[in-house]
């Protein structure tokens, strides 16, 4: 690149409605859309104006109904729609418990936020690229890292007169999750992100931490779940979308989700280099597995299985070191292919099975450089 084309770069703007085109594409990709048959009248009809061009009109309808919805007495609401956009409302997952409980049984909510991607379009297309980065590096660390640090939140609350967060889309997708509900629909409606969450169950009770290092419940040993410690990869909330993954992701090489937008790109670089697993270590200490043996999964991944390899996964318990790294399969059938030849073979002869693969997992690793996607 010659110093001209790097200074055009440098100080070109982006397009706000042409990335917005890209984002109501791109970030929709796996995403169900409003199409389900059994929606209520009211859902359909609020859906409808909400689709309209912005006009008052059309925001006092939206406003009046939005207080109408809320007014309605604990488990009796069928459509309940968020009275501002999640972006502006300070305590979120207390908003959307509220919310849990004026709906009935499969009531609707609907919500609407800036995506964290729209944020970054918004910057990109007002100031040169050169001052873009500076300005949203800055952007990033007080909108959101300061709201969700306990040493910071109370003095972001103080300075600023109007609450302004910005929320990655899986962060949204995972607080609906964690507060009970279902994702049914998401899309764009004009360049605000609109989703649609189905209560479904109660609010999870147990608290939830922005911190470094998570806890994953895990399938180990006799069928039992217990905590798996990792570097966090993934968003916030993103281990509540598990299962909602699964069903609108399709499966990639090395048996992950394709396109899985909840991993973060830092969380893409400890992955490649397998650090974000080094905590694992504490659960080898603690007993809950060893060096070399089979992934510690999911319940939903581990549902994927056929039963007889599940009945044989749970007599051993799961290790720091899978014989992925031996193998190196793409397929789920060959992922299962490889565990099994494992398995049988640890329960046969277990030290020669694991120092055999210790070495041959290592020498993948170290001199072949071979790594999961």
């Amino acid at each position: 690149m010659g110093v001209r084309s790097f200074f055009n770069d440098m100080v070109a703007r982006d397009n706000y409605d042409e990335v917005m085109e890209y984002l109501a594409v791109t970030e929709t990709q796996h995403a169900p859309r409003f199409e389900f048959d059994d929606a209520p009248e009211q859902l359909r009809e609020l859906i409808s104006v909400a689709e309209t061009p912005r006009s008052p009109e059309r925001s006092a309808w939206l406003n009046d109904y939005a207080d109408k919805s809320w007014s309605v007495p604990d488990g009796e609401a069928e459509v309940i729609l968020a009275k501002d956009h999640l972006n502006a409302i300070r305590y979120v997952n207390r908003y959307l418990r509220k919310a849990n409980a004026k709906l009935k049984q499969d009531g609707y909510l609907v919500c609407s936020f800036d995506t964290a991607q729209k944020r970054r379009a918004q910057i990109f297309s007002k100031y040169p690229r050169f001052f873009a980065y500076i300005i949203y590096f800055f952007d990033f660390l007080w909108h959101r890292v300061c709201p969700k640090l306990a040493l910071t939140r109370r003095f972001y609350y103080l300075c600023t007169r109007k609450v302004r967060k910005v929320f990655p889309r899986p962060e949204i997708l995972g607080r609906l999750y964690y507060c009970g509900f279902e994702v049914v629909s998401e899309q764009y409606i004009h360049d605000r992100y609109c989703v649609i969450g189905q209560k479904k169950r109660e609010p999870h009770k147990e608290p939830h931490t922005y911190g470094p290092l998570i806890k994953l419940r895990r399938k180990g040993k006799g069928g039992n779940l217990f905590n798996v410690y990792k570097f966090r990869t993934m968003y916030a909330y993103s281990e509540y979308l598990q299962t909602y993954i699964y069903e609108n992701n399709d499966l990639d090489v090395g048996g992950k989700f394709s396109d899985d937008y909840r991993v973060t790109e830092w969380g893409r670089f400890l992955r490649k280099t397998w650090l974000d697993e080094l905590p694992m270590i504490f659960n080898i200490l603690k007993g809950q597995m060893k060096l070399v043996g089979v992934r510690p999964l999911s319940q939903q991944y581990f549902n994927l299985y056929s039963e007889d390899l599940q009945q044989l996964r749970i007599k051993t318990k799961p290790g720091l070191l899978p014989p992925f790294y031996v193998d190196m399969p793409e397929t789920l059938d060959e992922i299962q292919d490889s565990e099994r030849r494992y398995l049988e073979a640890y329960l046969k002869h277990p030290f020669r099975t694991d120092w055999k693969y210790f070495w041959e997992i290592v020498g993948n690793i170290v001199f072949k450089g071979k790594r999961s996607k």
